[in-house]
């Protein structure tokens, strides 16, 4: 799968081509059974994490004012960027169909070695340096894995 996940990827960049990326996410659509790219941008991402705080904070206080913090948990704000893969700027900006394909370790590990291969010509489409985020689905989880490739 590595030689079409990096295709995937070199496609994902000629269509991403005047976005500034700010995270990049390798999707396994597991009801479908596709594979994608999403990117998203800093200003989209700031944005939608003030949307999010925005919806969130009415409830967090709702039920703090009720005294359940167990419950509170689940409306905390977010710190940090969305990883809301459908709020991507380009969501699916291109697929894979991987039909009948094991997905296992092996495969995900793939994703993520053809972002690594990838990797200078994803820098090349960004200004955010070691603040560029990568991402990749995993068995389990749209966002299962998520990192920085720093300079450092």
């Amino acid at each position: 799968m590595n030689e079409e996940f990096e295709n995937l990827i070199d496609n994902a960049l000629i269509a991403a081509y005047g976005l500034d990326i700010y995270t990049f996410a390798f999707y396994h659509d597991h009801e479908s059974e596709l594979v994608s790219i999403c990117i998203d941008t800093k200003e989209n991402s700031e944005e939608k994490v003030e949307e999010i705080n925005a919806y969130n904070m009415k409830y967090f206080d709702k039920i703090i004012s009720e005294g359940c913090l167990d419950e509170a948990v689940m409306w905390q704000a977010n710190v940090g960027r969305s990883l809301s893969l459908g709020d991507f700027k380009a969501v699916n900006i291109v697929e894979l169909d991987v039909e009948g394909k094991e997905t296992d370790d092996a495969f995900y590990l793939s994703m993520i070695n053809s972002i690594k291969k990838k990797l200078s010509n994803i820098k090349k489409l960004s200004s955010h340096g070691n603040a560029l985020l990568f991402c990749c689905s995993n068995a389990n989880e749209e966002v299962g894995l998520v990192w920085v490739e720093s300079d450092v």
